[in-house]
């Protein structure tokens, strides 16, 4: 790290380290299991009295199937259309419920982690790993009135590992035929009154050439490779009987070749992203547990530096630096007011900031065409947030959570947003029945608003004069168990409209953002699961989305079928396997080369197969192949992902 981004980061660490105090709005990972949702609000709540639609991608799903990046898991969700720009480290995106790939909130232990710099506050996935995860929670539909701007789709929220009981550690090693080598340590447990996990991790690979040959005209093939380095350290303990206080700091320094998406644009590009998450808490315990105060803060800092250098495809030359930085304080508060009824209320402030810089370079032998510009903007938004939430239970099995928050954004009009979620769960069936209705909101991203970039097809202008984005939305949904729950099968039929969502367009003098016609999302999420014995599960899910827009870009990348499926199985004592399935079906995509225009996209079927074999008490070997099928596909047209790869490894803890 240089003297500069040390320079930059101090500041925010001193402001984190001096909360001492800080864990993430969550209950210990120790105590997590998979009948609790921690992101049902400011307090974890048990599932069977959750109305909101939800996954849970557990640390043994991790373990099992052998994800080892966010993007590995996030593809077996339901409802969740994942579009990757190639290969490991490229640009992914997250459609939900066929909303815009900026309108999923995504959090770092209940905090937001998206870069105030991206273009269009989209948060990319690409560089998040799993070795430091515990879970991944997925709450699908409109959730502002719980977490302000953003949560119109729905919100993703990362779940990191904490130390409990007896110190011990982990070193895994794994090797793959596409050059890949990943290689993490990790150590966790409880000393001297403070629970400690540590993690260190290093995933690199070759990769393939993300860039189809019908895109190169004529350019050999070459490898776009990546590494990735991720650290972090939490730090948690209680300061007496009634106050605990934790401290969160994660660093990831992730590079990629990125092969540029337009042709001529060159096959050289490269970038790398640094980021930096610090959070901190300290929460209270108050009157045998029925007040349970908590002070957050939290910082997330990106510096990303993208190049295009001249290459045989292309004589572009163009450099673009971007940082971004958020400022959070959260105030949240747990009152039990009776046994069936616990009241959440809190405040919020967050402040946002991001600076740009960069050129574009088109030399010409005729110095009358050839091209040069430079571009920089800058700009920053404060925030202002109050909200409060009731959840209620009623005789055996009726629940409801209410829920308000009135944000306050600055350049914009006051917020104000709801949710209303009741649910009924009969325990002598095993049926469970929910409703959700509420509604969301987007401020639009500070590029967007106030950005400027010279591209080969003329200058981007921010619009400062966008109208937030809007949403209302609501989903009902039946879950049934059968013969004692060793089969379970549920439907959710949901419905959003979004309005003024902001998309990109061109006139003749370069681009610019506007808010767009409105355009509706309804669907279907399924599923059926089986655990015919101890040793063997299975689940398949089926989502079916269907966009009604106007305008055809709110609804590209977003498959009308698409259908997941898991099967896990405990062959001995010491050989576990599991297999995962995803089946993509047609979706509109935009071609990036000649002849430009929209296409449909093929379908395609990925299976990936693991194994785990224990050799003894502490060691482990693992085994996996992607792609089984070696299927030839595009996440996104121009974008090929990777063939067929083989990997081994070994774990071993001490």
């Amino acid at each position: 790290m240089n003297n500069s981004i040390l320079r930059g980061w101090l500041p925010a660490a001193a402001i984190g380290l001096s909360a001492l105090a800080a864990t993430p709005a969550l209950a210990d990972t120790a105590t997590l299991t998979p009948e609790i949702l921690v992101t049902a609000g400011v307090a974890p709540k048990p599932t069977k009295e959750v109305a909101s639609s939800y996954t849970i991608v557990t640390a043994e799903d991790i373990e099992r199937f052998q994800y080892r990046t966010v993007v590995d898991a996030l593809k077996q969700v339901p409802g969740l259309s994942v579009v990757q720009s190639g290969g490991a480290g490229t640009v992914t995106s997250v459609f939900a419920r066929g909303a815009n790939s900026n309108q999923t909130l995504v959090l770092l232990n209940g905090q937001p982690i998206s870069d105030p710099s991206a273009p269009s506050g989209a948060f990319n996935f690409a560089n998040l790993l799993l070795d430091n995860v515990e879970r991944i929670e997925v709450v699908r539909g409109p959730q502002s009135a719980l977490y302000g701007s953003q949560a119109i789709g729905g919100v993703i929220n990362i779940v990191t590992k904490t130390g409990a009981g007896t110190p011990s550690s982990t070193l895994r090693l794994e090797a793959g035929t596409l050059g890949t080598l990943n290689t993490s340590g990790s150590s966790g447990g409880h000393v001297a009154g403070v629970d400690y996990f540590v993690s260190l991790s290093r995933q690199a690979t070759d990769g393939n050439d993300i860039t189809p040959s019908r895109y190169r005209f004529g350019a050999p093939e070459e490898k776009d490779g990546n590494e990735n380095v991720s650290s972090s350290v939490q730090l948690g303990g209680k300061l007496n009987e009634a106050l605990r206080a934790n401290v969160f700091l994660q660093y990831d320094d992730a590079r990629a070749d990125t092969d540029e998406d337009s042709p001529g644009a060159g096959l050289a590009s490269q970038g790398r992203t640094k980021q930096l998450s610090l959070n901190g808490s300290l929460a209270g315990t108050f009157a045998d547990g029925r007040y349970q105060p908590r002070l957050t803060l939290a910082y997330t800092q990106y510096r990303r530096h993208d190049d295009n250098l001249p290459d045989s495809y292309s004589v572009t030359d163009s450099l673009a630096n971007n940082e971004g930085k958020r400022f959070t304080v959260n105030v949240d508060n747990v009152v039990r007011l009776a046994d069936w009824n616990d009241a959440s209320f809190g405040a919020e402030y967050r402040h946002e900031t991001f600076t740009a810089n960069g050129y574009l370079s088109i030399p010409d032998p005729d110095p009358l065409y050839s091209y040069f510009s430079e571009a920089q903007s800058d700009a920053s938004a404060t925030s202002y947030a109050v909200y409060a939430s009731d959840h209620m239970t009623f005789g055996e099995g009726f629940f409801v959570t209410v829920s308000g928050r009135f944000d306050a954004p600055k350049d914009f009009d006051n917020q104000a947003t709801y949710t209303v979620a009741p649910g009924y769960y009969l325990a002598a069936t095993d049926t469970k029945l929910t409703l959700s209705y509420g509604t969301s909101f987007k401020i639009p991203a500070l590029y967007e608003r106030y950005g400027f970039t010279n591209t080969s097809y003329g200058p981007y202008v921010g619009n400062p004069d966008l109208k937030p984005e809007k949403n209302t939305g609501w989903d009902i949904g039946l879950e049934q168990g059968i013969l004692d729950g060793a089969l379970r099968a549920g439907a959710t039929w949901f419905q959003n409209r979004i309005k003024d969502g902001v998309v990109t367009i061109y006139t003749m003098s370069g681009s610019t953002s506007a808010n767009a016609d409105p355009f509706k999302t309804k669907g279907v999420e399924a599923f059926i699961e089986a655990t015919p014995f101890d040793t063997l599960s299975l689940r398949a899910d089926y989502t079916l989305t269907l966009v009604d827009a106007a305008q055809i870009s709110p609804h590209l990348r977003r498959p009308r079928h698409l259908v997941n499926g898991t099967l896990g199985w405990d062959a001995t004592d010491r050989l576990n396997l599991g297999t995962s399935l995803q089946w993509v079906g047609i979706y509109d995509d935009v071609r990036n080369g000649p002849p430009y225009g929209y296409r449909k996209s093929r379908p395609y079927t990925i299976v990936n197969l693991a194994g785990t074999y224990k050799l003894t008490e502490s060691i482990q070997l693992t085994g996996k192949i992607n792609n089984l099928l070696d299927r030839d596909y595009e996440p996104a047209d121009g974008f090929q992902a990777a063939g067929i790869e083989a990997l081994a490894g070994i774990a071993i803890t001490f």
